[in-house]
């Protein structure tokens, strides 16, 4: 990733997702582009000047700036300030960089939980992989690697192979895993019916032992597992055994006017509660 932008708005969620994408660049030849977004339609309403806005959002974007450069003298970043409808302005910024990185307080609000991740609804609509991370997150020294949710679908297919070039670039490990299971009032019946699901799982085994062949065969210095995984639904899975890594990578499906509207169930509730920084790729 050489361009990269990142979402401030002043808070610590902000913060947040600045510190990550510095950490994650480092090495790397990128450039970061802070954004500030004022939600002009908000600030009519409240009695809030154009001029003032435009004042109060250059302060925050210097701010930033300069706590980071203070930090990170090497670092390439410039800053940029919009007004307009934050989520689509975030988007068509976005769409002019190789990824855009937003923190998030992950549901901690009655609005956050209601209208969805500003994340995922950025995710649904860009055509560049949106990172999001947890306002509570804390670097650590010791790299455990990316973990990368693999849907029964193709869904994740461009999440895998982002994945992957990633964890050359910087040196990192990748575990492919696949979540599955039925709620327990669909297993009974099944067992005692002499079926069982164990079948289930090999069938996602297989399947990602083939993923892994497939990118040892691409990437000879790639250090690749897989893991299929079962508990009682895929994003509880997920964000529990993501805590094992420094990321977690998905996929998402097309971005229609409809996917705009409809969150994909598993990612959405990932993204609600959040436990690492998480990737979203989209499909082409």
């Amino acid at each position: 990733m050489k361009k990269i932008l990142v979402g401030i708005d002043g808070s610590s969620r902000g913060e947040k997702a600045l510190e990550w994408a510095v950490r994650d660049v480092q090495g790397q030849d990128a450039l970061i582009t802070l954004l500030c977004v004022g939600d002009s339609e908000f600030a009519k309403e409240a009695g809030v000047a154009p001029e003032q806005m435009e004042v109060s959002i250059n302060a925050v974007l210097e701010e930033a700036k300069k706590k980071i450069l203070a930090s990170y003298p090497d670092l390439k970043v410039e800053t940029l300030a919009k007004t307009g409808a934050v989520i689509d302005t975030i988007v068509d910024e976005a769409n002019q960089h190789d990824a855009v990185v937003l923190g998030t307080h992950h549901g901690s609000t009655v609005s956050e939980t209601i209208t969805g991740a500003k994340g995922l609804r950025v995710s649904i609509s860009t055509t560049v992989p949106t990172i999001v991370v947890p306002s509570d997150w804390e670097p650590k020294d010791a790299t455990r690697g990316i973990m990368v949710a693999v849907a029964a679908d193709d869904s994740s297919d461009s999440a895998i192979v982002w994945a992957a070039n990633h964890a050359v670039a910087r040196n990192l490990s990748i575990d492919l895993v696949s979540a599955w299971g039925l709620p327990s009032y669909l297993t009974r019946p099944a067992e005692a019916m002499g079926g069982g699901i164990d079948p289930v799982g090999e069938q996602f085994q297989r399947r990602l032992n083939a993923l892994v062949d497939h990118l040892h065969g691409q990437y000879p210095s790639l250090e690749v597992s897989g893991e299929s995984i079962e508990g009682p639904t895929p994003s509880t899975t997920l964000v529990e055994y993501s805590k094992k890594f420094d990321y977690l990578v998905m996929g998402t499906h097309s971005r229609s006017a409809l996917g705009r509207m409809v969150f994909g169930s598993v990612t959405h509730s990932v993204l609600m509660n959040i436990a690492v920084p998480t990737v979203i790729v989209p499909q082409p």
